[in-house]
């Protein structure tokens, strides 16, 4: 590629220039005096070209050709200041390679594009190195640059946004030339970026981002002609903004649009900022928010569709009380009358839900028995049938979770039944054995329903109950049809009950058996979890097959969440409990309690 500039640039520069005399053994050399080419070396050799009108360093400029990646570059640019500091170097390359960003992060004077006019590197080398002779750089002074440009590519890569910077003095000093008169209305019309005092500005870096936002087809630093397709939201208060930009304040924002190469708008929200003009930054951030335009503008729509329905509601909701009022006042006073119904209805089933929170176990109660406790309770309705039972005796904890008949306010009402009477069957026991609970619960609830013994009963109880003897590091479990999962290094091991619930189906019968629920022991150890829950949890249909969640379900997602602290696994379980219900409708009352030893 840097043979092309041997035949169109290099002998009219050093013509220029002066002479032109290589860096090392195996670069380009030129006749000091004649400004003739002697052997030129292959292309794997041609790396560096320096220009000079003398033998100091203060005139000198190097030309690199970037032929391999971005840290063989960097490291050719390290060397280069080392041998030669303080000299200028134009780093030749194609801005069409996919990996341009990091060469534009790298600690060069200037770029240039190998397929740009000659007559433009012709400019680059000459204010180079009549710039190097005013302010020569030393290698310190390189080094610190070199530092600065890996901190700012190290900020491009990592913003998020698009992010441009340029010379913050070109902007200022354009600013105090220009008259504070805003152009004519019809010119305001088709404002750009390209015609406000932002045209002046060099602008020297863009990252990736920028690149795509902006649909850039070369670097910033070689061209601004993407500010001609950028064009202000509301041009007038942008340049009443960028008129008092680093003076009065250091940071404006505009809303700006354009139209892409294949026509469609695209909305971007531009920050303007200089630090300082001693800093010389002028730096641009760029954010997409063709997004949020359009669902603003999709909001807008569906708000305009709901305020036009809502008028239309309203007028047939006018002529139904005018028919209404046609018919007498009869009917009127009907509506009033259902309407004050089922708000005393309401409030009834909101005022009995609350006493039901003040009898049951509420989840401080839980807490303060069991400290690393999480608990889900999604009633079907208002209110539901599935209840927590807590005790303490003899130094054991018991919880259970119990699932009445029903739902709503009928299950309700048999959820207050079955907490008087597991509460009357664990206070009347000496131990805490969870079978021996079960059976007591079932023998009270036989002896309440002798009052109707003559006629089969309908309602019942499922039930889970487990006891933690922390002296032995055990858990006692039995269940009424009811399940005990034990999650232990991530992995859930389920515990099935009994298959009998606490009923009266048939055990009205004199020849019916006793029943007794199996006592399953098991140990835990510091950090085991356990869980018991209702069958709405598990019966919950869901899914992409609209199938129920079951037992292996349930054992992966408390497995994946196992490692989470109390409250996160609570609410990481509900949400996966939730995108696997759906849209679907509940089909019970759905509890699931857990605690952590």
């Amino acid at each position: 590629m840097l043979a092309r500039y041997r035949k169109r640039t290099r002998i009219n520069i050093s013509e220029s220039l002066g002479a032109t005399y290589s860096i090392q053994p195996d670069l380009d050399k030129v006749s000091p005096r004649s400004g003739k080419n002697q052997a030129l070396p292959s292309k794997t050799q041609a790396q560096a070209i320096i220009l000079a009108e003398d033998d100091s360093n203060s005139s000198k400029v190097i030309l690199l050709e970037a032929t391999g990646t971005s840290t063989e570059a960097k490291l050719q640019l390290k060397n280069l200041s080392q041998r030669h500091p303080g000299v200028p170097v134009i780093l030749i390359l194609d801005t069409k390679r996919t990996d341009i960003d990091g060469f534009l992060a790298l600690p060069a004077s200037d770029f240039h594009d190998f397929q740009s006019h000659e007559a433009l590197l012709q400019k680059r080398v000459a204010k180079l190195s009549h710039s190097s002779k005013d302010q020569p750089l030393n290698t310190l002074s390189f080094r610190l640059i070199q530092e600065e440009m890996q901190l700012w590519q190290s900020l491009f890569e990592r913003s998020g946004a698009g992010m441009l910077t340029g010379q913050a003095r070109l902007f200022l000093g354009a600013l105090r030339k220009t008259s504070a008169a805003l152009p004519a209305p019809e010119k305001l019309e088709t404002l750009t970026l390209g015609d406000t005092l932002l045209s002046h500005v060099i602008w020297e870096l863009n990252n990736k981002e920028s690149t795509q936002l902006l649909e850039l087809k070369e670097p910033v630093s070689l061209s601004n002609q993407f500010l001609k397709k950028l064009k202000p939201s509301n041009p007038q208060q942008f340049l009443e903004s960028l008129g008092q930009l680093g003076t009065a304040v250091n940071l404006i924002h505009e809303e700006v649009q354009y139209t892409t190469e294949l026509g469609n708008q695209k909305h971007l929200s531009i920050g303007i900022s200089i630090a300082s003009e001693k800093d010389n930054l002028l730096l641009m951030t760029i954010l997409d928010n063709s997004q949020r335009v359009q669902l603003e503008g999709e909001l807008r729509d569906n708000l305009k569709l709901l305020e036009d329905r809502v008028a239309q509601r309203t007028k047939d909701i006018a002529l139904s009380h005018q028919r209404l009022a046609s018919e007498g006042t009869q009917r009127q006073k009907l509506t009033v009358q259902l309407r004050e119904s089922l708000a005393h209805i309401t409030q009834s089933v909101i005022g009995a839900k609350r006493i039901m929170e003040v009898a049951l176990p509420s989840r401080e109660e839980l807490n303060s028995i069991f400290p690393h406790s999480l608990l889900i309770d999604r009633p079907r309705d208002i209110m539901g049938g599935d209840f927590l039972f807590t005790g303490v005796k003899n130094g054991k904890k018991t919880l259970a979770l119990i699932d009445s008949t029903g739902h709503g306010i009928p299950g309700a009402m048999v959820s207050l039944m079955g907490s008087s009477l597991i509460n009357k069957a664990f206070t009347a026991l000496e131990s805490s054995n969870p079978s021996a609970i079960l059976e007591s619960f079932q023998k009270e609830f036989d002896i309440r329903m002798q009052v109707n013994q003559g006629t089969p009963q309908m309602y019942g109880f499922d039930a889970a109950i487990m006891t933690m003897d922390p002296e032995t590091n055990t858990i006692e479990f039995a269940g009424a049809r009811g399940d005990l999962f034990r999650v232990r290094d991530r992995e859930t091991m389920a515990v099935r009950g009994s298959r009998t619930s606490i009923d009266l189906m048939g055990k009205h019968s004199p020849n019916a058996p006793s029943i007794e629920y199996k006592l399953h022991t098991l140990d835990y150890q510091d950090g085991d979890q356990f869980y018991m829950i209702s069958d709405g949890i598990r019966d919950q249909f869901g899914g992409e097959r609209n199938r129920k969640m079951g037992r292996k379900r349930l054992c992966d997602i408390l497995a994946k969440h196992s490692t989470l602290p109390s409250a996160q696994r609570e609410k990481a379980i509900q949400k996966d409990l939730l995108i696997w219900k759906g849209a679907n409708a509940k089909v019970d009352d759905a509890t699931l309690v857990g605690i952590q030893c």
